[in-house]
């Protein structure tokens, strides 16, 4: 087992020292694609959310133990005694 270790850190110690630049060119173009990406990638994220919300909401709530169902008879409880007030 140390015998591989031996011979995989010399190998990688050979291969940082003889190894020649690589010249690599990085023009100011690529870290506006690169911020163009992540703002992409967040607004895709967004739309997701957005077109699922029902779906997400339903989740966090399974999730937190609470019932949508509850907070949606809640809200026709309230209309209905709204509707009764104004008749009056």
């Amino acid at each position: 087992m140390a015998v591989r270790i031996q011979t995989r850190f010399i190998a990688g110690l050979l291969g940082v020292v003889l190894s020649s630049p690589s010249y690599a060119y990085l023009d100011p173009g690529t870290g506006s694609i690169i911020l163009q990406s992540i703002l992409a990638g967040i607004a895709v994220a967004m739309g997701l959310l957005r077109f699922y919300w029902h779906r997400f909401k339903e989740f966090l709530a399974n999730l937190v133990g609470s019932s949508p169902n509850v907070q949606r008879e809640l809200g026709e409880d309230f209309e209905t005694d709204a509707d009764t007030q104004n008749d009056s």
